[in-house]
């Protein structure tokens, strides 16, 4: 029976599209919508997994251009949309952590998207920042910064210390790739993001992403 409901809302979200809501303690209403045979996790403000987001972060990590076993991190794992992205188009097999802040997210990405940990997927529920700051440096080859609530980063992102962390949990030759919106402006001690981030050592480039997101892809040089 199950099966057959399964096959009905697949076929009607070709008419209408089919959104469940589910109460989050940190992003108000978390919005699971099947268009036409596609399923997507919004807010009320913004997309956080396989829509717009998603194209966003496959063209980024074009120029992140990892090996398949350079352990990744993920601040902000969503729906796990970016953890697809690294397994099934990028053929990363090595470990993968992903953090994650709300536990509705993490249980809406088990539940609707089959993301769940594994052997080689610790997904960890905990404030990203506060997690980064006690990782072991040199750790990971790969970091995706997605840590949005609704159309907000958060506060400690402004903080020169949060990037000097990700900088020393990244191994030489490694990439980050840093999702945020066009209009977002950070100044970690008085500089200008790009600017700072040059200062810490990394090779910065600054992509525009269709309209209103913007992507900083960052290169830690091997030593």
């Amino acid at each position: 029976m199950n099966k057959l409901l399964e096959l009905l809302r697949h076929g009607l979200s070709y008419v209408v599209p089919l959104t469940r809501r589910l109460p989050s303690e940190h992003s108000g209403w978390l919005e699971v919508t099947l268009h036409r045979g596609h399923k997507e996790l919004n807010t009320a403000e913004a997309n956080y997994s396989y829509g717009s987001l998603e194209r966003v972060l496959r063209y980024g990590l074009l120029f992140a251009p990892i090996g398949a076993q350079e352990p990744a991190l993920v601040l902000g794992l969503g729906g796990g949309s970016v953890i697809k992205l690294l397994r099934q188009e990028r053929g990363l097999t090595a470990p993968i952590t992903a953090l994650e802040l709300d536990a509705a997210v993490i249980e809406v990405a088990a539940t609707e998207f089959g993301v769940r940990p594994d052997a080689q997927l610790r997904i960890i529920c905990a404030d990203a920042l506060a997690w980064v700051a006690q990782a072991p440096a040199a750790a990971f080859g790969l970091v995706v910064v997605d840590l949005f609530l609704g159309l907000e980063l958060p506060a400690g992102l402004h903080e020169a210390g949060f990037w000097r962390h990700l900088h020393r949990v990244l191994r030489p030759g490694g990439y980050v790739v840093f999702n945020l919106l066009m209009t977002t402006e950070l100044w970690p001690d008085g500089q200008e993001l790009p600017e700072f981030l040059a200062g810490l050592g990394f090779e910065v480039k600054d992509l525009e992403v269709e309209t209103y997101n913007r992507l900083l892809v960052l290169r830690k040089p091997s030593v």
